[in-house]
């Protein structure tokens, strides 16, 4: 499937205590510390001081941050994902944490998440260029898989409707291989070929079966033809 390009979350590892936030001296120092090993790529041992500090105080929103984009830059958006909610509960008018949190929600293709989210943090943080780009880029990703659906399925209408006709049931092949579903592309080109669809030489030379073609069932599906 196509995407637009996703601008890459953006974020540092932040030491102390926000303005305005009284964490305990230990979870700072499990913070600050956490900090120092992130900066030198060690962020494995990163995340253990980071998950000490929010179990020394829960209410430590810059810690909390910091555990979430350690998640997010480990790879692990599951994890990543409610850490960056909590971050936001905790330091509600932080951009950036909206903003991480629609660009793993894009990655996902949780378009209407992503959406609500970066919204969310345009309202906090206006002026902010990360939120306001990726909140466009999600936009167009949800227009185009809106499309993809829609092509998909006045597809599947019509061979639902023409069940013998090869006709439509190779279209439906053309589809599928277009948005890259080449399971089902197979499929349905196996069944037109079963009703009879017999233009060889289109087939061959279509340029929506191009990627296809290196498919070692397509070979077999048109050898003796």
């Amino acid at each position: 499937m196509r995407h637009v390009w996703i601008l890459l979350a953006a974020g540092l590892v932040l030491l102390g205590a926000s303005p305005g936030e009284t964490a305990s001296k230990e979870a700072v120092k499990r913070n600050n510390f956490g900090g120092e090993l992130f900066k030198q790529g060690k962020l494995d041992e990163a995340l253990v001081e980071f998950q000490q500090a929010v179990a020394l105080d829960s209410g430590y929103a810059l810690a909390q941050l910091n555990l979430a984009f350690t998640y997010d830059r480990l790879g692990r958006a599951d994890e990543a994902i409610p850490a960056y909610q909590k971050a936001i509960k905790l330091d509600p008018q932080n951009g950036m944490a909206f903003n991480n949190l629609g660009v793993l929600y894009m990655k996902k293709e949780q378009n209407d998440e992503a959406i609500t989210t970066l919204e969310q943090g345009l309202r906090v943080d206006p002026s902010n260029v990360s939120l306001q780009k990726n909140l466009e880029t999600v936009r167009k990703n949800k227009a185009i898989v809106e499309e993809r659906e829609a092509r998909i399925a006045d597809a599947k209408k019509q061979a639902e409707a023409r069940p013998k006709d090869p006709r439509a049931a190779y279209n439906l092949t053309r589809v599928y291989a277009s948005l890259g579903q080449h399971d089902l592309a197979i499929e349905w080109l196996a069944k037109a070929l079963q009703l009879g669809f017999d233009d060889l030489g289109f087939l061959k030379a279509d340029p929506a079966l191009a990627t296809l073609r290196g498919d070692p069932r397509f070979v077999n599906l048109l050898k003796g033809r």
